[in-house]
């Protein structure tokens, strides 16, 4: 039986036949030893921001960590812009190191963290986590050759174009810690796209076994 796949949440639920990649906050969360991402988000950058990253480094190197983030830049944020931007610089430098895939945060930054990604020489997938914007900017991200995770808010309703167009490639699923199973997610998805949920189930599997490099179904 194929399983469900949440690639990005902040509480593990007792959910049957669900992969869930669990992520931990640097600073902020309690790292745990299962399957995981790791990240300085820009909402929880501490005073010691050198000693922060050094931990961040030291978990990231574990083989149980797939992807670095989630981390990134928030203008909605009280948190200093020029230390966002440099620390969200450096994580992109330890995913490039590393070659492991980098889940990002984005809140009104897209333009510049398209240019900080470019600036950046990024050699490793990246994926958009929680997207819920238009298809027009979510065709800007595919076209530059990033991956997209849909969450919780396709459940409103407001996301349907994006979704009977998406490239099927270049798609994850996550609750972010939210009570909503990843199944209604993908329930959701299978009937605006309409689509077999067998079918889809297939498909994010491949796009995770290709993005993370960890096989699923062992």
């Amino acid at each position: 039986m194929l399983p469900y796949i949440d690639i990005h949440t902040h509480q593990l639920q007792a959910n049957e036949n669900t992969f869930q990649l669990l992520n931990c906050i640097i600073g902020e969360e309690e790292f745990q030893d299962e399957i995981s991402s790791v990240g300085i988000h820009p909402w929880y950058l501490d005073e010691d921001i050198d000693k922060q990253f050094h931990l961040l480094k030291y978990h990231a190197t574990n083989e149980n960590v797939l992807a670095i983030g989630e981390c990134g830049l928030d203008k909605i944020t009280s948190t200093d812009w020029n230390l966002q931007v440099n620390i969200f610089e450096k994580q992109i430098q330890l995913a490039n190191a590393l070659q492991k895939p980098l889940i990002i945060h984005c809140v009104r930054a897209y333009q510049e963290i398209f240019a900080i990604l470019r600036e950046q020489h990024v050699n490793i997938p990246v994926i958009f986590h929680g997207f819920n914007k238009n298809a027009e900017l979510g065709k800007s991200i595919l076209n530059q050759g990033y991956y997209i995770s849909l969450g919780t808010s396709i459940l409103k309703g407001n996301q349907d174009n994006l979704i009977q167009h998406i490239d099927l490639t270049k798609i994850f699923f996550e609750t972010d810690g939210k009570s909503t199973n990843v199944v209604d997610i993908y329930s959701y998805f299978c009937t605006v796209r309409k689509i077999s949920m067998s079918d889809l189930q297939e498909q994010i599997v491949k796009n995770f076994e290709q993005v993370f490099r960890y096989n699923i179904l062992e």
